[in-house]
C-alpha cells in the first residue's frame, strides 16, 4: 500500500515550514499518523526550535528535507486548501491534475537532529511566566532600529512592571531604548539574550507565552494556534 501525508490545511503546513525555515535550512520531519514534529537549532546553539503540525496520516516515517524553503515553494504552488502528498522511498511526490512535482530526500542519517532533552526543559520549574503579543514585539522591533550598535534585550521588573531593554549593559556609552510590556507580580534581575533570535520568531498568532527559568538561564517562548505549536528554546546570555 502507497503512503501518504494528508496535509488538510495548507495555510497552516506552510507556516509550520516557515517558522522551521528561519532557524536552518535543513530539517528532519518526523511524521507518524497523528502529527508532523521537527526539531532544530540556530547555528550556535543558542536557539532551538520545537515545532509541531497535527495531521492524520498513513505512515511513521522520517523525512530528511535538504531545503525547507524549496519544499515550502513548490508547496505553494498548489491551489486549494488540502494536499495529499505521496511518500516515496527518496522523495514527496504530488500528483494534481494541474500540477506535479518531486521532491527528492537525503538519505537517512544524512542530517542530524539537535542534541537536547526536550522532556528535561518540559519539566522545568519557571520562576515566572507572562504574555508578549504581538503589538508589543513590533513597537521593540521598531525600537531595535535606534540601538542598532547592540544585539542583546533585558528583560527584569521595576516598580511592579515588566520591562524589555535594549541595550549592551557590559559597554559603555552605549544607545538604549526601553518599553514597559506589562504589569509584573514577580521580581526578575535582568536576564538578557540575544536579540538577533528574538527577530526568528514566528508569529502565527497574537501573542507567546514566556517562560523563564533563571537557574539554568532559560527563556521560552511558546505559541499554538489551530493545529500548529511552536517553542522556541532561548539561551539567557551573561551581562
Amino acid at each position: 500500500m502507497e503512503k501518504q501525508l494528508k496535509v488538510t490545511d495548507k495555510s497552516e503546513f506552510l507556516k509550520f515550514l516557515d517558522a522551521t525555515s528561519k532557524i536552518s535550512d535543513s530539517v528532519i520531519l518526523e511524521v507518524d499518523k497523528e502529527k508532523v514534529t521537527s526539531l532544530v537549532s540556530s547555528i550556535d546553539n543558542t536557539l532551538i526550535l520545537y515545532s509541531e503540525y497535527n495531521t492524520a496520516s498513513e505512515l511513521e516515517d522520517t523525512l530528511n528535507i535538504p531545503d525547507v524553503k524549496k519544499l515550502y515553494r513548490v508547496l505553494d504552488t498548489v491551489e486549494g486548501t488540502g494536499i495529499d502528498l505521496h511518500i516515496n522511498a527518496n522523495n514527496i511526490e504530488y500528483r494534481g491534475s494541474d500540477i506535479k512535482f518531486k521532491y527528492h530526500l537525503f538519505e537517512e542519517g544524512f542530517l542530524a537532529k539537535p542534541s537536547i532533552n526536550l522532556d528535561k526543559i518540559n519539566q522545568f520549574t519557571y520562576d515566572l511566566e507572562f504574555t508578549l503579543d504581538k503589538s508589543t514585539l513590533q513597537q521593540i522591533f521598531k525600537g531595535s532600529t535606534f540601538t542598532s550598535e547592540t544585539n542583546k534585550i533585558y528583560f527584569y521588573t521595576e516598580n511592579g512592571k515588566l520591562m524589555a531593554e535594549l541595550t549592551d549593559r557590559s559597554r559603555h556609552n552605549t544607545d538604549n531604548f526601553t518599553l514597559c510590556i506589562g504589569d509584573a507580580k514577580f521580581d526578575l534581575e535582568p536576564t538578557p539574550v540575544n536579540f538577533d533570535n528574538i527577530r526568528l520568531l514566528s508569529i502565527i498568532n497574537d501573542s507567546f507565552n514566556v517562560k523563564i527559568n533563571t537557574e539554568y538561564g532559560v527563556v521560552v517562548f511558546d505559541i499554538m494556534q489551530d493545529n500548529i505549536k511552536l517553542k522556541y528554546i532561548i539561551s539567557a546570555l551573561t551581562q
